[in-house]
């Protein structure tokens, strides 16, 4: 196979295929290599946790573009019913994962972006400011990928560690992490007596009304019956509340589940212990439900996903940082090139607690944020851009990594076609084009 690229994206989560479709659109000429160590593309996409963050508290959509056109497609496929609002996270769209693996594969393909699956990065090079090389392993079998410019879409920053690039992770001296889920899917549920459950028991975070009017929701509830068996230690998981994402499918959930805190997902041995706890949590979890939930009694677990749902490792440095405060007040730099109005969103990576920071207004993605400070050539986008930790657990979902994503394809097409470092691109011009393709800015 091919082995120069002019431009490679590493990982096909949520930002990773809107970067190498947005990379194409712009600069169709281009060679694009979209690399991904699972056996299909989307990532978190295509779990069953639902697209959070296209409205704003104003409920005005902040997030379009390409986006629209994977919602479109999953839409025909009858893999999604849109966007709605929700009065607990702002704004959700709930999304078949299989439909979703297929939608963006087809998106791919139409697209001309060469796609490689069974592809884990394993080794990088990097010489005179410059990445020149990633090495990916399939199987005992290494590839050896060339690229003009490379964009880390790993999550993790894999990419820009293994070349030396400057990278954070977590918060404070040690570190420490918002915990992984283990999530999974559950069939046979009689959704009709569950939301009569709630109604009885009263303080689900979406109201049943809401919950008959359109299958596309997330409920966050049980907390009562958590206050009732924690005590007692009949409570399996290690998270005060059930949070239940809706699937299109009749009878059919998928589960944000079992918490694994004080857990590194950078961490083989680590990662080990909570994806086995996870999984045995999932399933004494399950049978609390049987015992407890009405609508439950004859549900079973169909799938647990193939690893934990990761929320935050790395960060890598930008020629940008952006930090709470600018956040907070809703600024919009004059170089933003996204936006995003989720709130700040942050699970403790010591116990249950969590801390969410609801804002008024969106606020500004500045387009350093997307350009490593160690490496001319070295982008990044997706939920690990540079950011300080209290901003991650804003910009983390997956909706505005679709934005982030956008941007950086299109700004590595752009710099790729005017033969300059993406540092160096006029900021003004690239986003008329990401205007121009349907991004919203203000």
């Amino acid at each position: 196979m091919k082995r120069n690229y002019d431009i490679c994206v590493v990982g096909a989560g949520p930002g990773g295929f809107m970067a190498a479709l947005a990379a194409k659109k712009t600069n169709p000429e281009a060679s694009v290599l979209l690399v991904e160590r699972s056996g299909h593309l989307g990532g978190m996409a295509a779990s069953g946790i639902p697209f959070l963050g296209f409205l704003d508290k104003q409920q005005r959509k902040i997030i379009g573009g390409l986006s629209d056109t994977l919602i479109e497609r999953l839409v025909e496929k009858g893999g999604s019913r849109g966007i709605r609002h929700d009065p607990h996270h702002v704004s959700i769209s709930v999304a078949t994962p299989d439909v979703v693996k297929i939608a963006i594969g087809e998106l791919c393909e139409e697209a001309g972006v060469d796609v490689l699956l069974h592809c884990e990065l394993c080794d990088a090079a990097s010489e005179n400011g410059r990445v020149t090389s990633a090495t990916f392993v399939c199987c005992g079998n290494k590839t050896r990928i060339e690229a003009e410019i490379f964009i880390d879409a790993t999550g993790d920053g894999t990419l820009a560690y293994l070349s030396g690039a400057e990278v954070e992770k977590g918060r404070g001296a040690e570190g420490k992490v918002q915990p992984p889920s283990c999530i999974y899917t559950i069939q046979n549920v009689d959704k009709e007596r569950f939301i009569s459950y709630l109604e009885k028991k009263g303080a689900p975070s979406v109201s049943p009304e809401y919950m008959r009017a359109d299958p596309n929701y997330c409920v966050v509830c049980l907390n009562d019956l958590w206050q009732e068996l924690n005590p007692i230690g009949q409570w399996p998981m290690q998270i005060w509340a059930f949070i239940c994402v809706n699937s299109l499918n009749k009878g059919e959930v998928f589960v944000n589940g079992p918490r694994m805190p004080k857990t590194d997902p950078t961490d083989p041995i680590s990662m080990t212990r909570s994806e086995l706890l996870g999984q045995r949590q999932a399933f004494q979890f399950t049978e609390v439900l049987r015992r407890h939930v009405a609508g439950f009694e004859n549900c079973f677990i169909s799938h647990i996903n193939d690893s934990l749902g990761v929320r935050e490792t790395r960060r890598i440095m930008g020629r940008k940082l952006l930090c709470v405060d600018e956040v907070k007040n809703g600024e919009i730099p004059a170089d933003t090139i996204a936006l995003a109005g989720y709130p700040i969103d942050i699970h403790s990576s010591d116990d249950n607690t969590s801390i969410m920071i609801r804002m008024d207004k969106p606020f500004g993605v500045p387009y350093g944020c997307l350009v490593s400070r160690s490496f001319d050539n070295l982008m990044m986008c997706g939920k690990h851009i540079s950011v300080d930790p209290d901003v991650f657990g804003a910009t983390r979902v997956m909706a505005t990594c679709f934005a982030l994503g956008q941007a950086a394809g299109t700004a590595a097409a752009m710099a790729l076609r005017e033969g300059v470092h993406p540092a160096a691109l006029n900021v003004q011009d690239l986003q008329a084009q990401l205007e121009k393709d349907g991004a919203i800015l203000r």
